[in-house]
């Protein structure tokens, strides 16, 4: 019996999982991903509510009654609210169609922090009484006025590294009398990067030029050098190597490139130098090397397998790095 429970249970999870994939499909193909969508009769949905179907039920019943009992007073009644009712569902799908979303701009956030997704909603109707958000989140309400472009913020949870997948967001309002449900599925997609939730592992100086890890082995050193930071006017006394001749020419006026040299230890940052760990462990310990080396000022540079990217410093460079482990080992 327990045998014959449990493969019932295996089908009935595979038919699930089957008609869930034909849906997606489908729904792909009818809305795809987009930065910008605007919503029309091709990708709203409107269905009766529930109390929408006892709005009908009641009907039914005045109908009957007044066939019953041939009374002109209940036939005019519930043609009244029939007509109420049809117009009912036509003023809940203008209050969707007409409506624009679009992806706004994100920060990229570490694995494991709740992402804020701006979404910009743009009416050329009214539209009323709208909930938006993802499928197991509490939906925000908002109303948007005729050539209004409102952006809201929705909350994400992140749960893998990588770039965001993309989630559909789901749109609706029952407005005006909550007789029926508009709704359409919105595949905004946000181009950006979720980095490697790091692990803590300070990395700190002793003892002269030594870089020390903590637990594993160092990075290893490299010699500091100079760097052209940008272009300043020329002074007397400069070197004449340091002169940009060619932005010189084009502008009339002697340039002179501006050196920064840099005082604090140079390292890299390599994929072999955490051995016993799994991937995602090393990514995470690299990810927090990158952190406290971007914190302190450091020149540092990332071995990873098949990437290595130079030793630098800055926002840039940091940026860089984290979006290399970020995408480590994705298609």
């Amino acid at each position: 019996m327990s045998q014959t429970k449990a493969a019932l249970a295996t089908e009935d999870s595979g038919f699930r999982r089957w008609r869930q994939a034909v849906w997606q499909r489908w729904l792909s193909r009818r809305i795809p991903p987009a930065s910008i969508l605007a919503l029309s009769h091709r990708n709203v949905f409107i269905l009766p509510s529930r109390t929408g179907w006892v709005f009908a039920a009641l009907l039914l019943v005045m109908l009957l009654t007044a066939i019953n009992y041939q009374n002109s007073l209940i036939y005019g009644l519930t043609f009244w609210l029939l007509s109420v009712g049809l117009t009912s569902m036509w003023l809940t799908f203008r209050n969707l169609s007409g409506l624009t979303l679009a992806a706004g701009q994100v920060q990229p956030v570490f694995c494991g922090e709740t992402l804020q997704l701006p979404v910009q909603l743009h009416s050329r109707n009214w539209s009323a009484g709208l909930e938006l958000g993802y499928p197991g989140h509490t939906p925000t309400e908002v109303t948007v006025a005729p050539d209004q472009t409102l952006t809201l913020t929705v909350a994400l949870q992140t749960t893998q590294r990588g770039r965001l997948p993309v989630r559909r967001l789901r749109v609706q309002s029952r407005y005006p009398f909550g007789l029926y449900t508009a709704w359409s599925w919105v595949a905004l997609n946000y181009p950006v990067i979720i980095y490697p939730q790091p692990v803590v592992s300070p990395i700190s100086l002793s003892g002269g030029d030594e870089l020390l890890a903590a637990e594993h082995a160092a990075p290893q050193l490299q010699e500091n050098g100079d760097e052209p930071d940008g272009l300043r006017d020329y002074r007397p006394g400069d070197s004449l190597r340091r002169i940009a001749w060619k932005q010189s020419a084009r502008t009339g006026e002697l340039r002179t490139l501006e050196m920064t040299t840099d005082t604090g230890p140079a390292c890299w940052f390599d994929w072999e130098a955490l051995p016993g760990l799994d991937p995602e462990q090393r990514l995470s310990r690299l990810t927090a090397w990158v952190e406290d080396a971007a914190a302190q000022q450091w020149r540092y540079g990332l071995r990873l397998p098949g990437q290595v990217i130079n030793p630098g410093q800055g926002e840039q460079h940091r940026r860089e790095c984290l979006k290399a482990l970020a995408l480590w080992g994705s298609a």
